[in-house]
């Protein structure tokens, strides 16, 4: 299992409760690299298997129109959030302050009412799906600015309006948002809520609404993404792979974990509709 990091614990806890589902076989590994990159090398390796494994590619989001050999199913839909370090006192931004903020237009926590302190934007990297999410459902389609610092401390590039770095997981973004004063960065709701997210850091609510699954079907709240879970082809119904992601989409065993981490799982009446509907 590869492809997101936000949903490798999800993954990692399926594989676990499959496995003794099945008395204590098989093996599965979960190796979790970014959505984009997951998805990206299973399409390219054709349908290979990988070390004699079928391997599954979990993505934040819809596989790249030109992947068609890609045959997909809907998990989950995935809940965000922005995260501040405690030193910036504001808990609720607009979604119109969020783009000024990544177009470069707020500079200074203290533009939003908070503590003179300068912003500095802590994002992932290119590949990951949580960082698609962003900037499709709260950025308006924009890109974030370019990095530029290598350590989220010091400018690299001086010619960019406000610093900002790219990191490779969920953990090194939260860590990074909660030692580092005036970070703002994203997340995937479970990592970033207590009691697993790190100390020093909080979440931020969009224009007064905060990520809820329960609520997902009514109250509109923009940072959201379906999980995909793609392989190669359609797999045969006997196999592992055909019967994971049944376990994963239709079993209450599963259904309970997914939920557990803070996603709503696709496959409940409520999870039917909105993963219906999220495009």
């Amino acid at each position: 299992l590869t492809g997101s990091t936000a949903f490798a614990p999800v993954l990692s806890e399926l594989a676990q409760k499959y496995r003794d589902h099945c008395g204590g076989e098989p093996d599965i590994t979960v190796a979790a690299h970014g959505s984009r990159t997951g998805v990206r090398e299973l399409a390219l390796a054709g349908g290979k298997p990988q070390d004699g494994a079928t391997v599954v590619a979990f993505s934040d989001g819809p596989r790249p129109a030109s992947y068609t050999q890609l045959s997909e199913s809907r998990v989950a839909v995935s809940l965000f959030t922005l995260v501040a370090h405690d030193d910036a006192e504001v808990t609720d931004l607009s979604v119109t302050d969020v783009r000024r903020i990544y177009r470069g237009e707020i500079r200074n926590w203290k533009q939003l009412g908070s503590p003179d302190l300068p912003l500095v934007l802590v994002s992932r990297t290119s590949g990951s799906g949580t960082r698609s999410a962003l900037t499709e459902r709260v950025l308006g389609g924009a890109d974030e600015p370019p990095a530029s610092s290598d350590d989220c401390v010091n400018r690299t590039l001086r010619s960019t309006p406000v610093l900002r770095c790219e990191l490779d997981s969920t953990e090194q973004v939260l860590d990074t948002v909660a030692r580092t004063p005036g970070a703002l960065g994203y997340a995937e709701l479970r990592a970033a809520s207590p009691p697993d997210a790190p100390r020093g850091l909080h979440r931020i609510t969009l224009d007064g609404r905060a990520p809820d699954p329960d609520r997902l079907d009514s109250d509109g709240y923009p940072y959201r993404e379906i999980e995909y879970a793609y392989t190669f082809g359609r797999p045969p119904a006997d196999s592992l792979a055909s019967s994971f992601l049944s376990y994963a989409v239709d079993n209450g065993t599963g259904k309970g974990v997914v939920a557990t981490h803070g996603h709503l799982p696709c496959g409940t009446p409520v999870g039917l509709r909105v993963c219906g509907s999220v495009e």
